[in-house]
C-alpha cells in the first residue's frame, strides 16, 4: 500500500510531460485574423524618431553644448545623405512632421521647390523636405497636437485640481529615478556625437530604448498619492499622442500609401503603440531598410 502514492505520482508526472501544445492549431484559431483584409492590405509605416538638429533645448531636458552637433558641416551632411538613401529604400508616398500648422509647412515647402528657401538646421528641411523633393510629393503633412491639459490649462478647474492632488508618494525615489534619467539622457547626447547620424537613427529606434524612453514619464510627478500624476500625464503626454495619431488618421491614407512619421523620438513609444495595435497599418523597421539598403 505504501507504493500507491509513489505510482499515483509517477502516472500523473508522465500524463503531465505527455501533454503539448499546439502551436500550428493556436497560429490557425488566431481571431485577429478577422481584422485584416487581404484585398486591402495594411499601411507601411516607419516611424522615424529624430533628435532635434537644430537644438532649441525647449523639452525637460536641455543638451548640453559639448553634445551638439553641427548638421551642416559637410560630414554630417554626407552622414544625412546616406540616412536619406536609406529612407528611400522605403519609397515614401506621405511624410508627416512635427508641426501643428499645414499652412505653414505648405509655405516653406512650396518655397523650397520654388527655391526660395534655404534648409535649416531642424530635422524637417533637413529629412522630410529634402526626402520628399527627391521623391516629388506634393506636400509635407503637419500632424502636431496640442494635449487637453494644455487646451484647459486656463479654463477648467479640472486642471487645477489635478494638479493640487500631486503630492508624491515617495520624494527619494523621484529623485533617485530622475538622477538616474538624467544621466540617461546625456548618455544617448553623448551618444549621438559620437554615431552618424545613420546609426544614432538605429539606436534610438531599438525597442529597449524606446521602452525605457518612455518610463522617464512614470517616474518623477508620476507616482503621487491621490490620482494627479495618472490623470496629468493621460491628459498632457497620452492625449497629445493620440491626438497625434488621430491627425494622421484624418488624411485618410490609403492602402497604395507608404508614410514616414517623423517626430521627436520622445514620442514613438505610443505612437509605436497605436500605429502596431491597428490592423490599418504595419509598421516597418529602420533596421529592416538598412539591410535591403546594403549598408553594412
Amino acid at each position: 500500500m505504501k507504493l500507491l502514492p509513489f505510482v499515483l505520482l509517477v502516472c500523473f508526472n508522465a500524463y503531465v510531460s505527455a501533454q503539448t501544445v499546439d502551436w500550428k492549431k493556436l497560429e490557425q484559431l488566431r481571431p485577429d485574423k478577422v481584422l485584416t483584409d487581404p484585398a486591402a492590405p495594411p499601411v507601411k509605416v516607419l516611424l522615424l524618431g529624430s533628435f532635434h538638429f537644430g537644438y532649441p533645448n525647449l523639452d525637460q531636458h536641455k543638451t548640453d553644448s559639448t553634445h551638439m552637433m553641427d548638421v551642416l558641416s559637410d560630414q554630417r551632411q554626407r552622414e544625412i545623405r546616406q540616412l536619406l538613401d536609406v529612407l528611400t529604400v522605403f519609397k515614401p508616398t506621405r511624410i508627416y512632421v512635427e508641426q501643428h500648422s499645414q499652412a505653414f509647412v505648405d509655405s516653406l515647402y512650396n518655397a523650397y521647390l520654388a527655391g526660395q528657401h534655404q534648409l535649416r538646421r531642424n530635422e524637417i528641411d533637413q529629412l522630410a523636405f529634402r526626402l520628399s523633393k527627391e521623391l516629388q510629393l506634393p506636400k509635407v503633412y503637419a500632424a502636431d497636437a496640442s494635449s487637453f491639459a494644455n487646451e484647459q490649462y486656463r479654463k477648467s478647474p479640472i486642471i487645477d485640481s489635478v494638479r493640487r492632488d500631486q503630492q508624491p508618494v515617495d520624494t527619494l525615489r523621484d529623485n533617485i529615478m530622475g538622477q538616474r534619467y538624467t544621466r540617461f539622457y546625456d548618455e544617448g547626447d553623448a551618444a549621438e556625437v559620437q554615431n552618424t547620424i545613420l546609426e544614432s537613427f538605429l539606436l534610438m529606434a531599438d525597442d529597449e530604448v524606446l521602452r525605457r524612453m518612455h518610463g522617464a514619464y512614470l517616474t518623477s510627478g508620476f507616482n503621487t498619492v491621490g490620482n494627479g500624476g495618472p490623470d496629468l500625464l493621460a491628459m498632457w503626454w497620452y492625449s497629445r499622442n493620440l491626438r497625434i495619431f488621430n491627425n494622421i488618421l484624418k488624411t485618410r491614407p490609403t492602402v497604395n500609401d507608404r508614410i514616414i512619421v517623423l517626430f521627436g523620438n520622445g514620442h514613438i513609444p505610443i505612437l509605436k503603440h497605436c500605429f502596431s495595435a491597428s490592423p490599418e497599418f504595419e509598421v516597418v523597421e529602420l533596421r529592416e531598410l538598412v539591410r535591403k539598403a546594403g549598408v553594412r
